[in-house]
């Protein structure tokens, strides 16, 4: 069995009393799998507020959402994950916000993948990240931390270079660091991150300041936004 048909099962078998399915867009499905905390997540409000926000057509790739906690998330410490036309999500939620941010952003690489061509196409977003990244090569440099300029030039997810962020510099010092240029310490690790976070600025936070912080991000955001609404 596949995963989703794993989690479909669980879904069908579930014998509480709260409510199990929920619709985004009138059909794009959001399975509730695990049990929730009621008092601190409010599944209908998340739909709503996706529906409400996000124009459908930016759920294309996505075939359903499921709220369930997995193994995986556990292993690689994260909440959420997109894989295989799907939207998974951890049912260990403090608030409607942090389900929120972290569909979203996970939506945002389903949006990337669907329309690279939208997004990358033209380099604007690399370039504007590439650019960000020698700043703060220069700063970290200058602060005496040990860095290697090939790190900040390579756009892609490195595990290894994204522990030094997270464990030799720390976030805190890092977002200290990147104050007004990167919307956030994880945004740093790769372009698929700046993007996404982005994304999740963009639509569930504060539309200025990714404008402001992240000009080429903005627009290609808001040129997606516009089109498929």
């Amino acid at each position: 069995m596949t995963l989703r048909e794993i989690l479909k099962e669980r879904h069908n078998n579930f014998m509480g009393h709260q409510m199990r399915e929920y619709y985004i867009h009138g059909d794009i499905p959001c399975f509730v799998v695990d049990e929730i905390n009621p008092e601190k997540i409010n599944v209908g409000f998340v739909a709503s507020i996706l529906t409400e926000k996000i124009p459908k057509d930016l759920f294309y790739g996505v075939d359903g959402i499921y709220i369930a906690h997995l193994p995986e998330f556990d292993e690689r410490e994260i909440n959420a994950v997109f894989k295989d036309g799907a939207i998974y999500v951890t049912s260990y939620q403090d608030s409607n916000m942090d389900m929120l941010d972290d569909i979203i952003h996970e939506l945002a690489h389903s949006v990337e993948a669907i329309f690279m061509d939208d997004v990358y196409g033209d380099d604007d977003i690399e370039i504007e990240f590439l650019a960000k990244r020698k700043r703060l090569y220069r700063i970290l440099k200058n602060e005496g931390y040990v860095v290697d300029l090939y790190d900040f030039l390579d756009i892609r997810y490195n595990e290894e270079f994204d522990f030094y962020l997270y464990d030799e510099v720390g976030y805190n010092a890092l977002d200290g660091f990147i104050q007004g240029y990167f919307p956030s310490p994880y945004s740093v690790t790769s372009l698929r991150e700046y993007f996404a976070t982005a994304f999740t600025d963009y639509f569930l936070y504060d539309r200025d300041k990714v404008k402001r912080i992240c000009p080429a991000a903005y627009l290609k955001i808001k040129t997606l936004n516009e089109s498929k609404s």
